[in-house]
């Protein structure tokens, strides 16, 4: 465990960040990148809502088969 830790250490002279890391907002695998993080969200808010839909619509049909059975 403490030669990886030294390892690490020593290799962090060698490498170096990449666009992304630097923070070039003109280099297109920056414009790339921060537009597949928006696809990604957009996708995980798409799901997040069908779920929520999904419940909205369960408890709303259960709520009208208790007001008709009574």
């Amino acid at each position: 465990m403490i030669r990886c830790f030294y390892i690490v250490i020593l290799l962090t002279n060698f490498l170096s960040a990449c666009a992304v890391c630097y923070g070039a907002p003109d280099h297109p695998v920056t414009q790339g990148l921060n537009k597949a993080i928006f696809f990604l969200l957009s996708v995980i808010t798409f799901i997040l809502l069908c779920i929520m839909y999904g419940m909205f619509s369960i408890f709303k049909r259960s709520k009208n088969i208790k007001t008709e059975g009574a």
